[in-house]
C-alpha cells in the first residue's frame, strides 16, 4: 500500500513537471529575445536603441555639489523619469519628466524632455558606429527652451567598448540666446555578460570631470552608477562633484 502511494506520488511530480516545464521554456526564450537599452555609461551614450514595439522604464538620480570635500548640507538631488519607445529597427523616442531638490529647498517639477535617437547601418558596418541624437528640454511655463545635437560614436573591440559624444546645445530663454560645445566619451571593459568597469570624461566651457563608471545587469532589468569629478577650474556655478545612478526596466 505504502510503495502505491509512493508510486502515485512520483507519477504526480512528474506529470507537474512537464506542465510547468513548458512554461518555463516559454518564459526563458522570451527574456532571452528582449533587447533593452542597457547602459554601460551614465554619461556617455552607445550605439542603441530600443527594439521596434518594446518599451523601456529608466530611472536617472543624480547628486550634484560644489565640492567633493563638502557634501554636508550643500547636495542637490535631480529626478530624471524617462519612458522609452522602440519606433522601428532604428529609431526610438523618449518622453522625460524631471524633477528637483535643492538642499535647503523643496522638491518639486522642473520641466520635461523629450528625445529621439535614430541608429545609422548596422554594428560594424561603419569604422565608427553612428548613431544622431536630438533632446529638447523644456520649462512647464514655456519660459526656457534647449535643443541639443549628439553625434554618438562608438565600437566594440572584443570585450573593450569605445563612445564618443561630440554635443552641440542652444539655450533660449527671456529672450536670450546661448550655445555651447561639449562632449562625453567613455571606455569599459566587459567582465562577464552581466558585469561592466570603465571611465568616462566630459565637459564644455564651464569645466571638465572625470571619473570611474560600473553597470550591472542584462537587458531586462540594468543598473549603471558613475560619478565625475572636476579636474579643471568650474565656471558660472556648475557644480565640482557629480554622481549618477541610472535604472531600467524593460517593459
Amino acid at each position: 500500500m505504502r510503495l502505491s502511494l509512493i508510486n502515485n506520488k512520483t507519477k504526480e511530480h512528474k506529470l507537474n513537471y512537464f506542465k510547468i516545464k513548458p512554461v518555463l521554456i516559454i518564459f526563458l526564450a522570451f527574456t532571452s529575445a528582449i533587447i533593452g537599452d542597457n547602459r554601460s555609461y551614465v554619461w556617455t551614450y552607445e550605439y542603441k536603441t530600443m527594439e521596434r514595439g518594446n518599451a523601456e522604464f529608466e530611472h536617472y538620480l543624480t547628486f550634484e555639489a560644489p565640492q567633493l570635500d563638502s557634501l554636508a548640507r550643500s547636495v542637490t538631488s535631480i529626478h530624471n523619469i524617462e519612458f522609452e519607445f522602440g519606433m522601428n529597427d532604428h529609431f526610438d523616442f523618449s518622453i522625460y519628466q524631471n524633477f528637483q531638490q535643492p538642499a535647503d529647498g523643496n522638491f518639486q517639477y522642473t520641466g520635461y524632455k523629450l528625445r529621439a535617437r535614430y541608429r545609422f547601418g548596422e554594428k560594424n558596418k561603419y569604422l565608427m558606429d553612428p548613431l544622431l541624437y536630438f533632446e529638447y528640454k523644456g520649462k512647464p511655463d514655456f519660459s526656457k527652451h534647449v535643443l541639443e545635437w549628439k553625434l554618438i560614436l562608438a565600437k566594440d573591440f572584443e570585450s573593450f567598448n569605445y563612445a564618443i559624444n561630440p554635443v552641440f546645445e542652444i539655450e533660449y530663454e527671456d529672450g536670450e540666446q546661448e550655445h555651447e560645445f561639449k562632449y562625453n566619451a567613455g571606455s569599459c571593459y566587459r567582465i562577464n555578460k552581466l558585469l561592466r568597469i570603465g571611465l568616462e570624461i566630459k565637459g564644455g566651457k564651464n569645466g571638465h570631470y572625470l571619473g570611474p563608471v560600473i553597470s550591472h545587469g542584462n537587458d531586462t532589468f540594468w543598473v549603471a552608477l558613475g560619478s565625475a569629478v572636476a579636474f579643471t577650474e568650474i565656471k558660472n556655478n556648475k557644480p565640482g562633484f557629480m554622481l549618477r545612478m541610472i535604472l531600467g526596466i524593460h517593459l
